[in-house]
């Protein structure tokens, strides 16, 4: 995901066009659950936005403008915020279409597991239960 994210933010940035860049966010988040084994799936309809949160920042570093230090990182601090306003339906969208394709994949099992594995946590937690070493 990382990578695909990386490549389209970079071809956005060339061409100017950030619908490629949001069209790679929804490739990756619809290409993902189907490329991981099932345990994985709840970490792979989490991480998609903060992987492409780190690949937009490499993109940006890469293609910065400015011409002294303080330039180059006010231009990506600016073309980071700008380009995740720009894409925040596509991000939205992506991420939500993610999670329905992880669901035939048995992504509700997975949190029937996460929500059990919680609350046995809180079980053993609690003042006057059992301490287990």
């Amino acid at each position: 995901m990382l990578g695909l994210f990386l490549v389209s933010d970079l071809i956005a940035d060339w061409f100017g066009r950030e619908v490629i860049a949001g069209a790679g966010f929804v490739a990756g988040c619809l290409l993902g659950p189907y490329f991981v084994r099932r345990h994985a799936l709840l970490r792979v309809v989490a991480a998609p936005p903060a992987l492409f949160l780190v690949a937009l920042g490499i993109a940006q570093v890469l293609t910065a403008q400015g011409t002294s230090r303080h330039g180059k990182v006010l231009s990506v601090f600016e073309g980071t915020l700008l380009t995740l306003a720009a894409l925040a339906p596509w991000l939205l969208a992506g991420t939500a279409l993610g999670a329905v394709a992880a669901i035939p994949r048995g992504l509700g099992q997975c949190v029937r597991e996460l929500r059990d594995e919680l609350r046995e946590d809180l079980r053993e937690r609690r003042p006057g239960a059992a301490r287990t070493r």
